[in-house]
């Protein structure tokens, strides 16, 4: 899929390098035993507790991810963090005077999230930084298997908050410009950008767990207006990924109807950053030629009361077999989930718009 900054839509509408310090534990030959042992297990135990695993800016605002999330997510293997591998620097592809690298990985069963750290690309103070790039899953960009649906953007330091408003991602006061939008902040301390991707699989064409994910920027601009793209260098900055094998997705059973519907969920399949909601058809769906008709997933409510409403945050919804009797909701989320923390879920009864949602508990 090529893409030209194809990024998502607000809701309301619908890393710095890490220093590496060795220290060297010299003993005498004197020293006993024991007290060797004792040392060495507190040397040990020292080191694994002072490993940090950041995402980074931009993957960090992006998923609304806290410390501990990041440190779990990472620990398990559903997320890659590239600036702490030890060929950190092979990543990295400068061309124009512009380099380019990954920064974080993070993926469900049929979404991914993948970060770049952009340094050495300017633009004027009030313009939208772009790009112009391509990527695919597989070895064959010309196999239909390796398409996928994706979008991307400069992160620009806004995410949406639980009553569906823009917001800062870092809980600072909301700054309007002079055009009556929120001021955005693209770049971060040091002057780096960073460029967010989004990508779902294609059911039955390929899958995310353990596929290579091919990237390739051609081309950063601006955009100067609504629609346009203006080029500012053209390069190239090719990567090739290899995705997580662990995505962390648990199976529950619900087996609920979707109130004022004729869907049951059956089922779903969530993560901590993605859900699919499997439903059965019990009776007659009222569908148009641009509606299906399909129950929508849009967020949450937790144990503790919490709602959170405005999750989902692109995916798709489709019948899954040609009798239209199962369907499928498929939803990336806005930030990381406790799965264990959720106790029913919030949809759009239909995707026609101007319903009320509604809540089905599932544990």
């Amino acid at each position: 899929m090529t893409g030209i900054d194809d990024r998502i839509l607000a809701k309301a509408s619908r890393p710095s390098d890490r220093d590496s310090k060795n220290t060297v534990v010299k003993f005498e030959k004197g020293l006993a035993l024991a007290a060797g042992i004792c040392l060495a297990l507190l040397v040990s135990v020292t080191a694994v507790a002072a490993i940090r695993h950041f995402w980074g800016r931009g993957m960090s605002g992006y998923l609304q991810s806290t410390e501990e999330q990041q440190q779990t997510l990472t620990e398990t293997g559903q997320a890659v963090v590239y600036p702490e591998k030890i060929d950190y620097s092979s990543y990295q592809v400068t061309d124009q005077g512009v380099t380019i690298a990954p920064n974080t990985v993070v993926v469900g069963d049929d979404f991914a999230y993948i970060s770049f750290k952009v340094s050495g690309f300017e633009v004027g103070e009030g313009e939208e930084p772009a790009a112009e790039l391509n990527y695919y899953l597989g070895d064959d960009p010309g196999d239909e298997s390796s398409w996928v649906n994706g979008s991307g953007y400069f992160y620009d330091g806004l995410t949406i908050d639980e009553n569906g408003m823009i917001a800062y991602a870092d809980g600072s006061e909301t700054q309007i410009g002079e055009d009556g939008n929120t001021i955005c902040h693209y770049y971060d301390a040091d002057g780096n950008l960073e460029y967010i991707i989004q990508i779902q699989a294609v059911e039955g064409l390929n899958s995310i767990l353990g596929n290579t994910l091919h990237v390739t920027f051609t081309d950063l601009g601006v955009y100067p207006g609504m629609a346009d793209y203006q080029s500012y260098i053209t390069g190239n900055w090719d990567f090739a990924l290899e995705l997580p094998t662990v995505s962390d997705t648990q199976n529950i059973k619900v087996n609920k109807e979707v109130p004022g519907t004729n869907f049951i969920i059956e089922s779903i399949d969530i993560s901590p950053v993605s859900i699919t909601v499997n439903y059965k058809v019990d009776g007659e769906v009222e569908a148009s030629e641009d509606c299906l008709g399909i129950p929508e997933f849009t967020g949450f409510v937790l144990k503790d009361g919490t709602r959170l409403p405005y999750v989902a945050n692109g995916g798709s919804t489709g019948f899954t077999d040609r009798s239209e009797q199962y369907a499928a909701c498929s939803r990336a989320f806005d930030r990381v989930i406790d799965v264990s923390e959720v106790k029913s879920l919030l949809l759009w009864p239909d995707d026609f718009g101007g319903g009320d949602m509604v809540e089905v508990e599932i544990q």
